[in-house]
């Protein structure tokens, strides 16, 4: 080959223009397909293949390491060390009693500790005594239960069937003598002398706690009056107040409190002091009317009661 001809492609072949470096690597990277990409990660030098790999072959051992982990917390649970063979009850107040407590809560003896759930505990004790107003209970391992219970306050003394008890403030019949702090509340009504009604709710809290709010404001509105008595008219649901002086203040447990209160106030100011004056009864069960009767009428007055309260 002549020489000027090897010379002219050596000259051509210097001019043509060199790769560019960044180029060929971005077609190199745009040629990798992108699960290609991910089978080649690494993250902080850890190799996810690897990581894949283990897992897939130790799957079945990781599986029996769990199995095993959860039949040992089950076992754990449900161990007899575990399940509760001592209760132990305090109460917080001088009405429950601790022989019906122990019975209804017998129950859960030899159960498990951990799967013993404290509203049932409650609902138990209420179905015994509906006087319990709530517990707490707390565990003592390996194998006793806690329970403090408090009761609804006692705000009556009441004679039923010829027994004595003290009214709670949910209605419950406690069996008790009577309490010198309290009221005596007759209950005029017949109960069924076969009927177990200690330790039960057979009134209607709505009404107790009338009745006490209307105590409550007859002492604040007529200073230094002294009751006597109160009584409970079930069926008509009326509240009757008799003073030491014999007056009876007749309330209507059904309609506005506050309106009969305010009555009672305007006429022992404007009209006749009720300690001092020899009023038979005070009616404020109408709305906007008050009627009374003096001992100038006394006949006629409890005539007049003992038509609309006949036998009771």
């Amino acid at each position: 080959m002549p020489l000027n001809i090897i010379k002219k492609i050596f000259t051509k072949n210097s001019k043509r223009k060199k790769p560019n470096k960044s180029w060929l690597h971005l077609s190199k990277m745009e040629q990798t397909t992108f699960i290609k990409k991910r089978k080649c990660l690494t993250f902080n030098n850890i190799d996810f293949n690897k990581l894949k790999f283990l897992w897939k072959n130790n799957l079945y051992y990781y599986f029996w390491w769990i199995a095993i982990i959860f039949i040992i917390l089950l076992y754990i649970i449900f161990w007899p060390i575990f399940r509760i063979q001592y209760i132990e009850i305090i109460k917080q107040d001088n009405i429950t009693n601790m022989t019906i407590a122990y019975k209804a809560t017998d129950k859960y003896r030899w159960k498990s500790i951990f799967t013993t759930k404290e509203i049932d505990i409650l609902n138990r004790l209420k179905d015994y005594q509906q006087n319990i107003k709530d517990i707490n209970t707390s565990i003592k391992l390996p194998s006793t239960l806690k329970i403090n219970i408090s009761s609804y306050k006692w705000v009556f003394n009441t004679m039923v069937n010829w027994k004595s008890f003290i009214i709670t403030e949910n209605w419950t019949l406690i069996p008790s003598s009577y309490s010198d702090n309290l009221k005596e509340l007759k209950v005029v009504k017949e109960f069924d002398k076969n009927k177990f009604i200690d330790y039960k709710k057979i009134l209607n809290s709505y009404f107790i706690k009338n009745i006490s709010y209307i105590v409550e404001k007859v002492k604040e509105n007529i200073i230094d009056i002294n009751i006597k008595e109160l009584k409970y008219y079930m069926t008509e649901r009326e509240l009757h107040i008799i003073t030491d002086k014999n007056t009876t203040l007749i309330f209507n447990l059904n309609s506005l409190i506050n309106e009969q209160i305010e009555k009672l106030s305007i006429l022992n100011k404007e009209k006749f002091n009720i300690n001092k004056s020899t009023i038979v009864y005070i009616d404020l069960r109408i709305k906007n009317k008050v009627f009374y009767c003096t001992t100038e009428k006394e006949y006629q007055c409890i005539q007049n009661i003992k038509n609309v309260y006949l036998n009771k």
